[in-house]
């Protein structure tokens, strides 16, 4: 089973980059939609994988949820669309309001993983107001990233099957939030991309067992 991991960042890459093999591709795609949507596309063309996995960090938008937490996306939308009436808010014209990961590698997930809806869009949520708009239209968000509805999206028009993991690594709410974020990438980012490491191995193992 061949897996292609993309990230937007080079520094969520390189806390990434031990997991590699013959069957795993792992590429930094750049941060935002288009960038996202353009990487998931190219790596289908040319490697024709048989599972997408988009991961990195994302902004919690529950108290539920804590930073390092891994958040998987059982659906994805857009938080920054709007096409106008008969449309939902969030819906690309001629698309569906939400994409999915794949629910067969769900089983392959460890239990204390949250999964649930991230939305995505083209700006750096770093406010309280971000957040209350965000949740005004979903209400039931977990977590707002810039890349993961454009993987999912990508990979619904390519038939090609996704899985949307995403590690908290701020949440908007908070005073000084742009310090608690870059804080994660000073104490926090190595433990746990390497808990995520571990996850991508288990699941990497546990699919490629059972084809």
């Amino acid at each position: 089973m061949k897996i292609a991991v993309v990230a937007a960042m080079d520094k969520e890459i390189a806390l990434l980059k031990q997991f590699s093999g013959n069957d795993v591709i792992i590429a930094a795609s750049g941060i935002g939609k288009v960038a996202a949507a353009l990487k998931t596309a190219e790596i289908i063309h040319n490697h024709h994988p048989d599972l997408i996995i988009n991961s990195g960090v994302a902004g919690g938008l529950q108290s539920s949820l804590e930073i390092g937490d891994v958040v998987c996306g059982k659906t994805l939308a857009y938080h920054d669309v709007w096409c106008g009436k008969p449309n939902l808010y969030g819906q690309v014209q001629g698309f569906p309001l939400f994409y999915a990961s794949d629910a067969k590698f769900e089983p392959f997930l460890e239990k204390n993983i949250k999964k649930g809806l991230i939305v995505s869009g083209d700006k750096f949520i770093s406010s309280p107001e971000d957040q209350a708009d965000i949740l005004k239209h979903f209400p039931d968000a977990l977590a707002v990233d810039m890349e993961s509805a454009a993987v999912a999206q990508t990979c619904y028009i390519y038939q090609t099957p996704c899985l949307i993991l995403r590690l908290i690594s701020d949440t908007p709410d908070v005073e000084h939030h742009q310090k608690q974020y870059d804080r994660f990438w000073e104490t926090a980012a190595e433990k746990s991309f390497a808990n995520l490491k571990e996850i991508l191995f288990k699941l990497s193992d546990a699919t490629t067992t059972g084809d």
